[in-house]
């Protein structure tokens, strides 16, 4: 199971491409809804990492 660390660098890592695109929609297209179509796959992305995160709990507290 990864530690800790790892999962708050996924998290940030997330974030921090987050806010880039946005940035980069605002600045640079001066298309602000273009954000969405990278922020909803985004937002997917680190639900899915919470989703995979709570299986790898259920099954390590199964094992013992």
């Amino acid at each position: 199971m990864p530690s800790d660390s790892t999962d708050s660098l996924f998290v940030w890592g997330i974030v921090i491409v987050g806010v880039l695109t946005f940035l980069y929609s605002i600045l640079l297209a001066s298309q602000p809804l273009a954000w969405f179509g990278i922020a909803f796959p985004l937002l997917g992305l680190y639900l899915f990492w919470r989703f995979v995160r709570a299986v790898e709990r259920i099954a390590d507290s199964m094992e013992r």
